[in-house]
């Protein structure tokens, strides 16, 4: 909110109530709204509690806190554009240790026999990763956290 004005320095018309606490209940549901800029502020936590999801809908959504002024910089990962490209690379290496691995060159020559089952350990882990990751209910995506 670049042109916020602080409640203390806005000039114009406003309403401001000073409490020790402040409660709005709508029996139905409560909407409220500005034309340019909300802000929540507190010197202690922040809470939303919601027995449904919740939704953020906007442009970005950047989350962490301000550095030396910049804003958090670090993109989240779309999980399924990680996935297949993973799973990409995991294929052209389990396809260069099936095939092109056993046929190179040692110290002391060519070694299939040797290469073949070396390449095969790193295989069985290629596809171990790829099972275990890359599948359906992968660790590595949110079950909380979606992005679009």
């Amino acid at each position: 909110m670049e042109n916020f004005i602080q409640e203390n320095q806005y000039i114009g018309k406003q309403i401001l109530i000073d409490s020790d606490r402040l409660v709005f209940n709508g029996r139905d549901d409560s909407i409220f709204s500005s034309q340019n800029g909300f802000l929540f502020k507190t010197k202690g936590e922040f809470h939303i509690n919601t027995k449904k999801d919740s939704f953020i809908n906007t442009n970005k959504i950047y989350i962490g806190p301000v550095i030396d002024g910049k804003d958090p910089n670090i993109p989240a990962v779309k999980s399924d554009e990680l996935k297949l490209m993973l799973g990409i690379l995991i294929d052209e290496l389990i396809g260069f240790f099936t095939v092109q691995y056993p046929q190179t060159s040692g110290l002391q020559g060519p070694n299939p026999a040797v290469n073949k089952a070396l390449a095969q350990n790193l295989i069985n882990r290629l596809i171990g990763i790829k099972n275990n990751y890359l599948g359906t209910n992968s660790p590595i995506e949110s079950k909380n956290v979606f992005i679009r």
